[in-house]
């Protein structure tokens, strides 16, 4: 009899014991998604670009190193910038595209139940498909955006146990668009889960 309660028991603690060293390793492994708030910069006369929204979902790793981290992430990006002139009526511009940030960051705020961080680093962008017709009311020779772009990221983050929160700001250093000289600015809100 006492056997049957001996077993779940030993279980019970070599499962707590794994979930402890899980929560104490430098590795994390987690989930995000987040709305976005992108616009294109252009040298068009007469176009002006505004804000729009769009979302990104994808996965992240963190490695602490002590009070320093460093994060890795994987996205799908939707984000569209809205274009304002006669020449295009009011109209957005679209893309889809793969990011893959790579940030360090510091933990300003480092305790068992709260973390607050500020972080910066860069980007890169693979451009999956653009619905940008409208470029090409403006000038015939548009043909796509660029595939492969070059940007940065700044911002701040506080982690509340496995819950992760972010508000960072991107922008590019190489032309989405070299016809019009278009680079992307983004204001990005994303929660993420720790999943260990």
């Amino acid at each position: 009899m006492k056997k049957h309660f001996l077993l779940p028991a030993i279980a019970i603690l070599l499962l707590a014991n794994t979930a402890k060293s899980q929560d104490n390793s430098p590795i994390h492994v987690g989930l995000k998604a987040g709305a976005n708030y992108s616009k294109l910069s252009l040298s068009a006369p007469g176009i002006s670009g505004k804000y729009a929204t769009g979302f990104s979902a994808g996965a992240l790793t963190r490695v602490d190193l002590g009070r320093a981290y460093v994060q890795g992430e994987l996205l799908y990006s939707k984000k569209s910038g809205k274009l304002e002139g006669n020449a295009v009526n009011d109209q957005k511009a679209k893309w889809s595209s793969i990011d893959v940030p790579l940030v360090v960051g510091y933990k300003i705020l480092n305790t068992d139940q709260m973390n607050l961080r500020l972080f910066g680093g860069a980007v890169y962008s693979y451009t999956l498909n653009d619905k940008t017709s409208i470029f090409k009311q403006i000038n015939p020779a548009f043909k796509q955006f660029n595939k492969s772009n070059v940007g940065y990221q700044a911002g701040a983050g506080i982690d509340l146990g496995k819950l992760t929160f972010d508000l960072r700001y991107e922008g590019a250093l190489t032309d989405i668009d070299k016809t019009f000289k278009s680079r992307p600015q983004s204001f990005q809100a994303s929660v993420g889960f720790l999943i260990f």
